[in-house]
């Protein structure tokens, strides 16, 4: 539906577009999922000494090279929501294997297999160059359609290009951030308006797909705050909850026909974007701004998020040593603490939505 709009030979002119495409091309070849249906009783634990979750009786053994049997690793949350989905006990689950207690959790799974449990779909990750198998996530049985990465890249470009066609705003990939299930592009325009004072705002369209979650492909709208320090042209990326950021989503249970139809919603895009810059206009207030920092820093040292705790220290570190006695001085703390976590994209994004809220809500 989408690509019909297009002739066959056009080009997109957006720069960065060609490495992106070729990003995905390259970390397929190392990275091939595979969905698994297994009963919990086909299921057992450990390598060893080391936590696995292991699939046997393995019906479709074309799909995994002739395997009966698959020692898979956790990967990311898959551990956490692997003993959610069974009573929640991921929380007394993870305290179990954290202090080697296997014989403990391998109890508590006999005593699950006697429980009627649905058959769950696990996605697995085949990685080549190891050649071993991660467990990343259980996904729906019913109504899921994947929405991969590569398909959320020809569709973020599509998208833009259609809309470079219809306003003649361009777009430039200026960011991207990726893994085997996760990617997030962050597509610049050519709008900027003033901040007084500071600098200036430029409007950013992040296009994100999470081929886990429910929400699978989504646009938001998000922001770039530029400013000048010791003459030297810096940027930080902010931004809201996903309330306000939201400009149009595509689930894993819509049909791909209904979730083209969503892609209309892109005209709210400059709506988005004008409500970010009120927001944005409001920091010119701050007068206090170790204040901001202490909001920060509690956040960090009270943070739940399992991503951020990795980089808690070195955050902290940071906040700690750096005095800031104006508002450039803080974007540029805050700019420092961002690049500390910039290796873990869902630390990032988390550390863009405190930083929101720390210099908007002051909370």
């Amino acid at each position: 539906m989408l690509i019909k709009q297009f002739e066959q030979d056009e080009f997109i002119p957006i720069p960065g577009a060609y490495t992106l495409v070729n990003s995905q091309i390259v970390q397929n070849k190392s990275y091939v999922k595979k969905d698994l249906i297994s009963n919990i009783e086909n299921i057992s634990f450990y390598s060893d000494n080391n936590f696995t979750i292991n699939f046997n009786n393995i019906t479709d053994r074309e799909k995994f090279e002739g395997n009966i049997t698959l020692t898979t690793y956790p990967k990311y949350s898959a551990q956490r929501d692997f003993f959610g989905s069974l009573f929640s006990m991921d929380k007394y689950a993870k305290k179990l294997i954290d202090k080697g207690f296997k014989k403990i959790v391998e109890t508590n799974l006999e005593l699950l297999k006697a429980q009627k449990i649905k058959d769950k779909k696990y996605r697995l990750i085949h990685y080549k160059p190891d050649n071993n198998y991660y467990l990343r996530a259980i996904v729906s049985t019913d109504n899921y359609y994947d929405y991969n990465n590569s398909i959320a890249v020809v569709i973020a470009l599509l998208t833009l290009y259609k809309e470079i066609k219809s306003s003649g705003i361009a777009y430039d990939l200026k960011l991207c951030e990726y893994n085997e299930s996760n990617i997030r592009m962050f597509f610049d325009t050519t709008v900027e308006k003033e901040l007084e004072g500071i600098g200036n705002v430029r409007n950013i369209v992040e296009i994100s797909n999470d081929e886990i979650k429910r929400e699978a492909l989504r646009f938001s709208g998000v922001c770039t705050i530029v400013y000048d320090v010791n003459k030297k042209k810096n940027e930080i990326y902010i931004k809201p909850r996903d309330i306000k950021s939201k400009i149009l989503t595509i689930k894993h249970n819509q049909k791909p026909a209904n979730g083209l139809k969503s892609l209309a919603d892109f005209e709210n895009v400059d709506n988005v974007h004008k409500e970010l810059y009120e927001d944005i206009k409001t920091i010119k207030k701050i007068k206090d701004t170790e204040q901001i920092k202490f909001l920060i820093r509690r956040k960090i040292d009270n943070a739940k998020n399992e991503d951020i705790k990795k980089f808690r220290v070195s955050i902290l570190n940071e906040l700690t040593k750096t005095t800031t006695k104006n508002i450039l001085d803080l974007l540029h703390l805050f700019n420092n603490i961002q690049v500390l976590a910039n290796e873990d994209i869902e630390a990032s994004e988390y550390l863009r939505y405190v930083i929101y809220e720390a210099l908007i809500n002051k909370k």
